[in-house]
């Protein structure tokens, strides 16, 4: 039965082709910060290192920031995300924060907090294998082992979705408190007049941290947010009142993976989600 009407769309929610239950101890996050949350289940994944894309069964190790869901692929029809819930447990009162589900398309890792001058390590980046026109794709920086105290500004040249290349994106803050912890993903801003990114073919630092983690560039398209008002809150994902009518389709092989925004104070504790999913 296609998703035709409301009527349809409730008996897809009383049965759903898949749920896929997640859970993650010690989830933390600091001062509006956007990080990566790589759950206890399924699988977590090894931090990458040379360029790959990736699909929805890239994970499977001990180390956080980058599992899949492992959902299943649809059948005859496409698949969709028709309903969800997300929790966070014990984190400070009062403070909201949300979860936006994204497809992660290409990663790779193995750059420098302290190198000058472009950086090409394990770049360009995988070519993309989903939402190959680039439209609508996004740069993130994931920091995968703690880089230095000293702030400075991060760019990337890239490939616009027109298949543009040497475009630069907006200098952003990278390094020092909040910007350099293991799991924080900074987003980069496209040059103006771009919508989307086929590839990435270097990082640049304006100065050096002072210390040279581990940091690489994530290309994935982000599909729907889940806000949670306050502690301890369950949040049930509607797709009429949170996605304006919206049912994201999930395409074959989709790297989902939730990237958790905390708010104006810190927050820590216990992250629950769930994600439902029906063939239309």
């Amino acid at each position: 039965m296609s998703i035709a009407d409301f009527a349809s769309l409730l008996a897809k929610i009383a049965v759903p082709h898949e749920k896929v239950q997640l859970s993650k101890s010690a989830q933390s996050g600091t001062n509006g910060g956007c990080w990566v949350d790589g759950f206890a289940l399924p699988p977590v994944a090894v931090v990458p290192t040379t360029a790959a894309a990736c699909t929805r069964t890239t994970g499977a190790s001990t180390v956080l920031q980058v599992g899949a869901l492992g959902q299943q692929n649809g059948g005859s029809g496409a698949l969709r995300l028709v309903s969800g819930r997300n929790g966070h447990i014990a984190q400070a009162a009062g403070n909201g924060f949300s979860t936006i589900l994204c497809d992660r398309l290409s990663h790779q890792g193995g750059l420098s907090g302290t190198a000058g001058g472009a950086q090409t390590t394990n770049l360009p980046t995988a070519a993309l294998t989903r939402y190959t026109d680039g439209v609508g794709v996004w740069i993130g920086l994931t920091i995968h082992t703690i880089v230095g105290t000293t702030g400075t500004t991060v760019t990337a040249g890239y490939t616009n979705q027109a298949g543009t290349a040497g475009r630069t994106t907006v200098a952003t803050v990278f390094g020092g408190t909040n910007f350099r912890e293991p799991g924080r993903m900074l987003h980069l801003p496209l040059q103006a007049g771009d919508t989307g990114v086929k590839s990435v073919e270097s990082v640049t630092l304006a100065a050096s941290t002072t210390t040279v983690g581990n940091f690489g560039v994530v290309l994935f398209k982000p599909l729907v947010p889940i806000v949670v008002l306050h502690a301890s809150y369950l949040s049930t994902m509607d797709p009429f009142l949170n996605m304006g009518g919206f049912l994201p389709e999930i395409v074959d092989d989709a790297c989902l993976f939730p990237i958790f925004t905390s708010g104006i104070t810190s927050a820590t504790g216990h992250s629950n989600a769930e994600y439902w999913f029906a063939e239309d």
